[in-house]
């Protein structure tokens, strides 16, 4: 047996393991989203990047004495919200050089050099989240490929023996992602196998993320939103064949709002201190989306009655990143005329049993003297009053006594309202 060939090549071996690992702590999860398209199309990704440090431990034949092996990561990945689905598009990482005691025989070890040790995922990683935050990899999802060198020279330069190595998990991998608080963690083992032995590496990492992405928070600004002044989409899910999302018009033309960027971002000092561009993009039932501006407040604009708009705001930060929030609405007009009624009165009868308004000149004024007001119908329309829930008439008899008339408006989208006002009819004085 040639022993230093034989140290040579478990040497190499132990350091890309080692850092192989290392940049498989990767999971965080960021909210970047790509500019919303309309509800049929895919689902929106959101992409993130982080990195952090963490610790190896090598067991196996000859390795490694408790020996822990510091490294660090970065890792890009996108998560589909809707699925759940974890895709980590790059995870490598780096091990710090360390000199490590290899056992051959009973009596007999090596000092291995360990160098400019580098790994990275020979293919995307494929996981899945949960909606705690809680990052799952199965078993032989993750396959990492690496290599180390055996020198270092003055300069920093790597040289010498080279050694390639392949490691995959061989039990899920676990991970924490809190995007709140900054923070993630990642655990699990590798498998490599070399020479016939067998050798397990357990990882641990912590880390946070490079660029948190900016919250994209949609609001609206205008006559009745404002409950909308902190963001939010003013649709509400009405019931129909399908249901729909529907705003109440608040102007003969239609919606008629500002349109209000609420987003925020982690990384600034204060809540917008990182956020570069707001814009706004809209689009009419399938018809495509297009830019309609850039502001944290645009507007005001219209938007018609009939059609479903799509209302999408992208956010982005300074270093790019970007997150969308989306708004999706028919405007209707619902709300009844507000009916003012006359006050309430007293008129004398003309008859033995009443009066009629064709007889009385007080009644008519009296039954004439509503009025409306709706914010997207400038003339709503009088109906007849109600006696007793019958329509008046010009021969509608008034007996002595106290009536209650109910008066009524329409607007041109079929919306009545109604209030109530009360008439006296009185024997004139003998």
């Amino acid at each position: 047996m040639n022993l230093s060939r034989k140290r040579h090549q478990v040497t190499g071996t132990v350091g890309v393991l080692l850092l192989s690992l290392s940049f498989t702590a990767l999971l965080a999860w960021r909210a970047y989203s790509a500019p919303a398209p309309p509800p049929s199309a895919s689902p929106v990704l959101e992409a993130y990047n982080a990195h952090g440090r963490g610790t190896m431990m090598v067991n196996g034949p000859g390795c490694c004495d408790g020996v822990v092996f510091p490294s660090t990561f970065e890792m890009d990945y996108e998560v589909d919200r809707s699925s759940g689905r974890v895709n980590i598009s790059r995870l490598s990482a780096a091990l710090a050089d360390m000199d490590i005691r290899f056992h051959f025989l009973i009596f007999e070890t090596a000092r291995v050099q360990v160098r400019c040790g580098s790994a990275r995922n020979v293919s995307e990683i494929v996981g899945t989240l949960d909606l705690s935050g809680n990052l799952t990899i199965p078993a032989g999802a993750a396959t990492l490929g690496g290599n180390s060198y055996q020198e270092r020279d003055g300069a920093g330069k790597c040289g010498g023996g080279v050694s390639d190595l392949t490691l995959t998990n061989n039990a899920p991998l676990v991970g924490s992602l809190d995007p709140a608080s900054n923070s993630i963690t990642f655990s699990g083992v590798f498998s490599a196998t070399t020479e016939g032995n067998t050798y397990n590496i357990q990882l641990d990492m912590t880390g946070d993320y490079v660029n948190r992405p900016p919250v994209a928070v949609f609001g609206a600004e205008g006559p009745g939103l404002e409950a909308f002044a902190q963001g939010g989409c003013p649709a509400v899910l009405n019931g129909g064949n399908p249901p729909e999302p529907t705003v109440e018009a608040n102007d003969p033309s239609g919606l008629k709002m500002y349109l209000r960027s609420f987003s925020r971002d982690p990384d600034g000092a204060w809540a917008g201190a990182d956020l570069a561009l707001d814009q706004w993009f809209h689009g009419r039932d399938s018809e495509p989306i297009k830019f309609i501006g850039e502001s944290r407040r645009l507007g005001p604009l219209v938007f018609e009655f009939g059609r479903i708009h799509h209302v999408t705001l992208e956010t982005t930060d300074r270093a790019g990143a970007t997150a969308t929030s989306a708004c999706h609405f028919r405007v209707v007009d619902t709300t009844p005329p507000s009916v003012t009624a006359p006050g309430s009165t007293t008129v004398g009868s003309t008859g033995t049993d009443g009066t009629t308004p064709s007889a009385s000149d007080a009644l008519r004024d009296f039954l004439g003297g509503a009025s409306a007001a709706d914010s997207v119908d400038s003339a709503p329309t009088a109906l007849p009053p109600l006696l007793n829930g019958k329509e008046v008439k010009d021969n509608t008899l008034f007996p002595i006594g106290e009536w209650a008339v109910t008066f009524r408006y329409v607007d041109r989208f079929g919306n009545q309202g109604t209030a109530v006002s009360s008439v006296r009819v009185v024997a004139p004085k003998k």
